[in-house]
C-alpha cells in the first residue's frame, strides 16, 4: 500500500495489473493443462494450438508488465535527476552570488 489509501493512483494500477496477472496465469495453467490431455498423434493441431495460446498469453502479459515495471523505474529515476538538479542549481547559485558554504543549509540560515 503506497500513500496509506487503498484508493491512490499508484495502488490501483499495480492492484489492476496483479488481478489480471492472476487471471492471465489461471488462463495459461489451463491451456497448458489441456494440451496434456490431448493425444499428440490424434489432435496435434489441437495440441500445438493450445501449447501457442498459453506460451503467447504468458509473453504478451510478461511484456506489458516489463513495461510498467521500465515506467516505474524511469518516474523513479526522473525524480532522483530533478531533486540533484535542484540541488545543484541551489549550490551553483551561492557560488556564482560569493555566498560560499555548501549549499544546502544556506536557505535556512537567517543571518
Amino acid at each position: 500500500m503506497h500513500g496509506g489509501t487503498w484508493l491512490s493512483h499508484k495502488n490501483a494500477k499495480w492492484m489492476t495489473a496483479s488481478i489480471i496477472s492472476f487471471v492471465i496465469s489461471l488462463y495459461a495453467v489451463t491451456m497448458r493443462t489441456e494440451s496434456y490431455f490431448v493425444d499428440e498423434e490424434r489432435a496435434y493441431e489441437l495440441k500445438a494450438t493450445l501449447d501457442m495460446k498459453h506460451r503467447v498469453a504468458e509473453l504478451l502479459w510478461g511484456g506489458v508488465l516489463l513495461l510498467l515495471l521500465c515506467l516505474t523505474v524511469k518516474e523513479r529515476i526522473d525524480g532522483a535527476v530533478e531533486g540533484t538538479r535542484d540541488v545543484v542549481g541551489r549550490i551553483s547559485q551561492n557560488l556564482a552570488n560569493g555566498k560560499g558554504g555548501d549549499g544546502l543549509t544556506t536557505k535556512n540560515k537567517s543571518s
